[in-house]
């Protein structure tokens, strides 16, 4: 397509040139751009990762750009051609090192039964020593108690990320009646490895991160996914959870996506009487100016209760994250 396009541009521009010439021309317009482009790419992976050496020796805050300008050998120009900002450099770091452990633990899990605990074992470890070798945690701590709104909301992401992957494989490890409970499952487990970790290291004992992932998930969990799954012990409420989650991953709302959600849930799904009169005096009340906040926080638990047990329940609580989002901007 992109060749497509190129051909008929320099067609267009250049009309006494015959087509074999233009499609040579097409061909080697994209051919350096697209080294170009990996040219630019690997140069600004370069300056991330000087970024990077630079914030585990000095710390985030104390990490100047021209720091990373001196350290990385660019010119000031070429820093913000490459990002917009600081924090648009910090977020590349972060990115670069979330994309690192993904494809790290993809590699331990391909050709392999992804309900083998002993796999999800090395995944963790792996993510473990990866963060204790550069001082990952630290890093995280220092933007969660600064005063950056833009990189505390980016952190978060991080870590909501990190604790949706793991949910998803003690899914597949411990099978789909823990779903439900996984979120939770995974963030019990993330806080005693931590604590752990932290403890032995205050009292200068070491630690192996395996051993420790072990001891966890083959002794301890067990006992919290049987009470989690037989005697649902939640206590994170799930449709506060949805909401967060919207707010840390999606875009602003406009009224227009609500009012086109609610349509669209109406064409997808057939409504029972109550279902259908709540939807629609919820979406008469959005459709209002100025908004009457309480009368649709009033709809909002008996509407997406309604739909509790149906087909449509995620769709309702994902409706029911727009609005909260909306009224919250």
């Amino acid at each position: 397509m992109i060749l497509y396009h190129r051909y008929n541009k320099i067609k267009f521009l250049y009309p006494g040139y015959n087509s074999h010439c233009i499609f040579e021309a097409s061909w080697i317009y994209l051919l350096v751009s697209s080294c170009t482009e990996e040219l630019m790419n690997r140069r600004k992976m370069q300056v991330v990762d000087h970024a990077f050496a630079l914030f585990i020796e000095k710390g985030i805050m104390q990490t100047s750009i021209q720091d990373i300008i001196e350290r990385a050998g660019i010119s000031k120009g070429t820093f913000y051609n490459y990002f917009s900002s600081k924090n648009d450099c910090v977020s590349a770091v972060l990115e670069k090192l979330r994309y690192e452990a993904r494809m790290k633990r993809s590699e331990l899990q391909i050709g392999k039964d992804p309900s083998d605990i002993h796999i999800l074992i090395e995944q963790i470890a792996m993510i473990s020593q990866t963060s204790q070798k550069y001082g990952l945690s630290a890093l995280f701590e220092e933007i969660l108690h600064s005063h950056d709104k833009e990189m505390k909301q980016y952190v978060m992401y991080h870590r909501i990320i990190e604790i949706g992957w793991l949910a998803d494989r003690l899914v597949e490890v411990y099978g789909e009646k823990l779903r439900r409970s996984a979120f939770e499952a995974a963030v019990i487990f993330m806080g005693i490895q931590q604590h752990l970790l932290f403890t032995a290291k205050n009292i200068n004992q070491i630690l192996d991160p395996k051993d420790v992932a072990s001891t966890i998930l083959l002794h301890y969990m067990s006992h919290i996914i049987e009470c989690l799954v037989e005697k649902n012990t939640s206590v994170i409420d799930d449709e506060k959870l949805h909401v967060m989650k919207g707010q840390l991953m999606q875009e602003e709302v406009k009224q227009e996506d609500i009012l086109q959600a609610l349509d669209d849930f109406a064409c997808q799904l057939r409504f029972t009487k109550s279902q259908a009169e709540l939807s629609a005096a919820l979406r008469y009340e959005i459709d209002q100016q100025p908004l009457r906040e309480s009368v649709v926080n009033a709809l909002l638990k008996p509407y997406v209760e309604a739909f509790r047990g149906s087909d449509g329940y995620d769709q309702s609580k994902d409706i029911m994250t727009m609005i909260w989002r909306y009224m919250r901007q």
